[in-house]
């Protein structure tokens, strides 16, 4: 009798478990403009995917201030960055607002939060507002007083309104009138806050009882700081008011 033959017993590969990919990770480009001098400009975020997705990807965006701020150098903007299935790359628009002001560049930020499908990589975009406007020159007056009037008053003033703090150093000199006799020597600064276009310098004048001519003297302007000089000079003029001999 013939003896049986066993059939082997087939043994079953396992399949590997698929492991899904990463989600993509979202960032956002930093940006810059120059601001202009009326009207508004644009200025363009890109928020980005790493790799495009099956799925759709969603990301809450945010401005904030910095040394910009809303309403006066940008309009505040927040929303919802939305990409289809296979869009990697999305604009976010800001408004920029234009001024004449001679100023620091400033910035401000957009902020991502929230993201649906997706991770965060970099957060936060840089928008930087380039100031284009001419710095302001500085100017003193003349000033013409009887020298019993106890001071001259000069006035150093900018041609234009600055958002930055302005300085410029000033110093009197002799011109026919001297000090101490005639008059006090003062030396110091002149400081503009932002928005300041006007501030006083005072020199006291000495009165005396000798019949003399009319006298000069000079305020000098020198060393300015965010400014030019226009006018260096203040020509103080000290009438005399006594009697003939």
């Amino acid at each position: 009798m013939p003896t049986a033959t066993s059939t082997p017993t087939e043994t079953a590969t396992p399949t590997a478990t698929e492991v899904p990919p990463p989600p993509p990770e979202i960032s956002i480009s930093d940006a810059s403009v120059t601001e202009g001098d009326v009207g508004t400009r644009i200025m363009t975020f890109t928020v980005s995917l790493s790799a495009s997705s099956g799925a759709e990807v969603r990301v809450d965006y945010a401005t904030t201030n910095d040394t910009a701020v809303s309403g006066s150098d940008y309009n505040a903007a927040s929303g919802q960055v939305v990409f289809a299935s296979g869009e990697t790359t999305k604009p976010v628009v800001i408004t920029i607002r234009g001024d004449t002001l001679d100023e620091d560049n400033e910035t401000f930020f957009v902020n991502l939060s929230n993201p649906s499908n997706a991770t965060i990589v970099d957060p936060q975009g840089v928008g930087t507002i380039t100031d284009d406007d001419a710095s302001p020159t500085i100017s003193i007056n003349n000033v013409t007083v009887d020298e019993d009037a106890g001071t001259a008053m000069f006035i150093v003033t900018l041609s234009a309104a600055s958002g930055r703090t302005v300085t410029v150093d000033y110093a009197t000199a002799n011109g026919t009138a001297n000090a101490p006799s005639d008059y006090t020597v003062r030396s110091g600064t002149v400081t503009f806050t932002p928005g300041d276009t006007a501030e006083p310098i005072a020199i006291t004048i000495v009165d005396d009882s000798l019949d003399e001519d009319n006298e000069t003297f000079d305020v000098n302007l020198t060393n300015p700081s965010n400014a030019t000089i226009a006018d260096p000079q203040g020509v103080g003029t000290i009438t005399d008011d006594d009697d003939l001999p």
